[in-house]
């Protein structure tokens, strides 16, 4: 657990006012927020290794894709200049940066990045869009500001950050950015985090939490863009202090883009005091980002101990010096400081307030920030969408404002329902500590993941004939939502990916599944003509063919919806397992989401015929039942050659037909019950006859990988056990499924990197990794969770959780990929494909946890209370902390390490050297607010010195 003193053997003198050992004791003695399950760090934490994105193929795998690194480097060289606008970048792949926390925000509204050192930082505003080029904003900081009694002048005042921020052009130049990084340590647990600053001169110790409304089955307000701050502060020392905390933001995003037509303006506001005696007091900044209109807005808790001021305009790329010094002198902010202008304006807001000696001040104040951009648009700008959001606030300027006042007075509610929530894990006595941060912390990507989510818009079925009433009505209840397939593969609802990360929605957000599965079974007869060339075969083809589910439904950079499958890497017409994973996926909604609703299976069912189908007469190419793959890229191993039988397209298959026998049974179609119950008990006996060699499932027929062991080999035998057991049963003999699951345990987890990194995708059965093909290779982190649900469902508990804890670990706590899981990593130096969708399977381990083990029910499984710690050794550089708490990972900085990991945010373009693969397939080359317009009217405006003063 972090500590909040620095490292052993360097502990600064904080109680030089103590006169015996347990005071001292006491004032270097960490908070208690600061301790229980979460992600912990201390601001100095660096990865334990260096990793980078893949650019090593080998010599044959170069060979390979000759042909296709001409046909994409010429569709590359044709977006100069608007990177932006490709699918995917290969050519200059995202790095990750080490020090991202908990980001800011709810689901489908926008996201606002944190770096755990504390500062704003990968603003992701505009909708399906991650800047993760955008650092941390220099003006976008808390700033402490203390007073001893009597005395004029601050005693002490430092921006509470220790992040490296660039203010090579003098930006707030005058500010204390001096923060030792040693003195902050930070816990998060999504969708809240701690980060606590201990200022040992002054014997102070202050907690920020950060709280977002993100909220199981919370439908409102997990659609706001909003998150609340609270600040504790403790005093540890004999005197008493002024204490002053200032909360300052800029316009945009950090990203010089948006600052030529920003046009801000802001505006103070105040609403008066509601029935629990507290107002809320703050400012709106309204400006453009990116042509869209935005408005930020700050407010903060009044009470009559604690004055409230109001910063309504400074200049942030100037040198700060006005408002730092009257903050210094006075304690409050300046109404107005420097001069600001339209393309660069920043505000603030600050509360005063008198800590005594020995006093612990909880929620010394309550900040709370909003960004309100209530509508946009995609890169091609055809049509405006409203976020979700506006069916509760106004869409004009004053929805921030009442998002500020409302986010404060339900902040406790909100905290309420999240520790209600996260309970039942937390409080678990025998489930790992990794694991309660694993789970809540994946979902960091709800969030943070490119997330849209839209109201209602009557003029869409203009423009696609192909909705359904059911999914326009689905639509308009519940709105209308997609995710990105990662930061840097900008496709939304990647469906071959959603298979895997639904488990979160189905869990958590069943209504927004059920809207992303009935818009897919619109698509699935949906034709786009246009004719495409694919880069990696060179073939061309409609870009949507019918009787195929769409590999996703757009890039947020284009116009998802109106164009899509935009991932023309290869022709996902092709596909084995997008139309598998959509029975699947059906099946499971329709049992455990709608309850068997007949509306949503007459809905789904004449697409889930025409599929099974389809694979029948186009795939099955002997007449025995079963599908052969055709050794090209034909399901989402894209790189990963499979011809012949295959078992993860087999075992898919399997799934999908016992699945088309029971809807088929469910609807009353006897005839096609029967034929596919037919066709099912001979591609049993031929996969089992063609793959099966007594230990596991050979990965295919053919091809150069044909006798591997693949992590994902039963694919479907697990989506289908998580629904229903006594089905997935039937499909092959159990002994034969645990056989499998024990030899990927021995090979692809233990023989991987030495257990530590979760199971790599193929392995020889003579225990050396596959590296016949691309992918074969790589450890996919969303893979590894769901073969460790599969494990939970077999009963085999302790190696479900020894698989699943190295993919975590090797994330969170040792390359520096926490709160932004790739889709894969290699077993020395490499990554691939940061801030991912995938990983969102962990929810998957939950989803058995509970329906097949019991957790927390009387009839748990008693496997659960005999898991031991995961036995892989670790050698995770610790540094021994105090009290009796676990060991705080840390890693000093060398002079190496030094500006050498390539964060800048400059925009510049430059190629990476040597090739790196595209996608995860693809290849290689280097108070309720206002509701309505009239809210005004209704909410007792009035003028006061042109401050906005309203009742909550």
């Amino acid at each position: 657990l972090c500590m909040c003193q620095p490292k052993a053997g360097k502990l600064k003198q904080s109680s030089r006012h103590s006169q015996n050992g347990r005071e001292e004791e006491r004032k270097d003695t960490p908070p208690s927020c600061m301790s229980g399950p979460g992600w912990h760090a201390r601001g100095d934490k660096l990865p334990e290794e260096k990793r980078v994105p893949f650019n090593r193929p080998s010599p044959r795998q170069v060979y390979d894709a000759l042909p296709f690194v001409r046909r994409y480097f010429m569709y590359w060289v044709r977006h100069t200049g608007k990177k932006e606008k490709l699918f995917i970048n290969t050519f200059q792949p995202l790095q990750h940066k080490p020090y991202y926390g908990v980001p800011c925000g709810g689901i489908g509204s926008g996201s606002i990045g944190r770096d755990f050192r504390g500062g704003f930082c990968k603003f992701g505003l505009r909708p399906g869009l991650i800047e993760h080029k955008v650092n941390v904003v220099p003006a976008d900081q808390f700033i402490l500001s203390v007073r001893r009694p009597g005395e004029s002048d601050a005693c002490y005042q430092k921006v509470l950050c220790a992040a490296d921020v660039d203010r090579s052009s003098g930006q707030l130049s005058a500010w204390d950015f001096d923060f030792d990084e040693k003195d902050i340590a930070f816990r998060g647990l999504y969708p809240r985090s701690w980060t606590c600053y201990y200022i040992s001169e002054l014997s102070l110790v202050v907690v920020l939490r950060q709280i977002s409304p993100v909220v199981p089955h919370n439908y409102k307000d997990s659609s706001l863009p909003a998150t609340v701050f609270v600040v504790d502060v403790e005093n540890r020392s004999d005197q008493d202090y002024e204490v002053s905390i200032a909360f300052t933001f800029r316009n945009g995003t950090g990203y010089y883009r948006w600052e030529a037509d920003a046009g801000c303006s802001s505006k103070e506001f105040m609403f008066t005091a509601g029935e629990d005696g507290e107002g809320v007091h703050g400012v709106t900044l309204e400006h453009n980002i990116d042509r869209m209109r935005c408005t930020y807005g700050l407010a903060v808790k009044m009470n009559e101990a604690s004055p409230v001021s109001i910063c309504r305009s400074f200049q942030p790329s100037g040198n700060g010096a006005e408002l730092w010094r009257h903050l210094k002198e006075t304690g409050n902010l300046p109404e107005h400081a420097d001069e600001a202008s339209t393309t660069a304006q920043a505000v603030g807001v600050c509360v005063r307030t008198t800590v005594a000696a020995g006093e612990k001040r909880e929620a010394a104040a309550e900040f709370s920030l909003v960004w309100h951009m209530p509508v946009v648009k995609f890169g091609n700008g055809e049509r405006t969408y409203k976020r979700r959001y506006t069916r509760h606030f106004s869409e004009s300027e004053e929805g921030a404002r009442f998002l500020c006042a409302y986010a404060l007075r339900e902040r406790r509610r909100w905290e309420e329902e999240i520790e209600k929530w996260q309970a039942p894990v937390l409080d678990h006595p025998h489930l790992p500590l990794w694991y309660k941060s694993a789970l809540f912390n994946e979902l960091y990507f709800i969030t943070d993941g490119g997330s849209i989510w839209f109201e209602w818009d009557d003029e869409w079925v203009k423009r696609e004939p192909h909705l359904s009433e059911y999914a326009c009505d689905i639509m308009r209840q519940h709105g209308r939502f997609g995710y990105l397939e990662s930061w840097e593969y900008r496709m939304v609802n990647t469906y071959d990916v959603h298979f895997y990360a639904s488990f979160a929605l189905a869990h958590l957000w069943p209504h927004l599944e059920i809207s992303v599965q009935a818009e897919f079974t619109d698509q699935v007869e949906h034709v786009d003509e246009v004719v495409v060339r694919f880069h990696m075969e060179g073939d061309r083809a409609p870009q949507k063919t019918r009787t195929r589910v769409p590999h996703d439904l757009g890039n947020p950079a284009a116009d998802p919806w109106l164009l899509t499958n935009a991932y023309v890497m290869h022709d996902t017409g092709k596909w084995k397992d997008l139309n598998l994973k959509f029975v699947l996926t059906s099946w499971r909604d329709y049992v455990c989401i709608v309850k068997k609703e007949r509306r949503f299976l007459e809905h789904v069912y004449p697409a889930v015929k025409s599929l099974i189908s389809q694979g029948l007469s186009t795939w099955d190419t002997d007449g025995d039942g079963m599908i052969e793959n055709f050794g090209k890229a034909d399901q989402t191993y894209d790189a990963w050659q499979m011809e012949g039988v295959s078992a993860y397209c087999g075992s898919l298959w399997l799934a999908a037909l016992r699945v088309a026998v029971e809807l088929a049974k469910e609807i009353g179609d006897g005839e096609s019950e029967r034929e596919w119950r037919s066709t099912l008990e001979r591609a049993k006996a031929v996969f089992i006859a063609k793959l099966w060699n007594g230990e596991y499932f050979r990965f295919c027929e053919r091809s150069r990988s044909r006798d591997s062991v693949m992590a994902d080999q039963l694919c479907g035998v697990w989506f289908l056990q998580s629904v229903s057991p006594e089905m997935a049963a039937e499909l092959l003999p159990p002994a034969y499924v645990q056989s499998a699951l024990g030899k990927i345990f021995d090979l692809n987890v233990r023989g991987f990197a030495g257990g530590r990194m979760g199971a790599v995708n193929g392995m020889r059965p003579d225990g050396k990794i596959d590296k016949a093909y691309i992918q074969a290779d790589e450890m996919w982190t969303g893979v590894t969770y769901a073969v460790a649900a599969f494990m939970i469902q077999q009963g085999d508990y302790q190696r479900a959780f020894d698989t699943a804890w190295g993919t975590y670990d090797a994330c969170f706590n040792r390359f520096g990929l926490q709160y932004q899981t790739p889709e894969a990593l290699y077993e020395k130096k490499f990554y691939r494909a940061i801030g991912y969708m995938r990983p969102l399977a962990v929810w998957a381990m939950q989803w058995a946890l509970e329906r097949q083990a019991g957790l927390g029910e009387d009839n748990e499984a008693p496997g659960i209370s005999q898991l031991r710690e995961t036995t892989f050794s670790s050698s995770a550089k610790t540094s021994t902390s105090a009290k009796g708490q676990a060991p705080l990972e840390t890693a000093a900085k060398s002079d190496d390490d030094v500006g050498s990991e390539g964060y800048g945010s400059d925009e510049k373009e430059s190629a990476a050297v040597g090739v790196c693969p595209l996608k995860s397939t693809s290849t290689l080359l280097t108070l309720g607010g206002a509701a309505s317009d009239d809210a005004a009217s209704s909410s007792g405006v009035s003028s006061v010195k042109d401050v906005v003063v309203e009742t909550i």
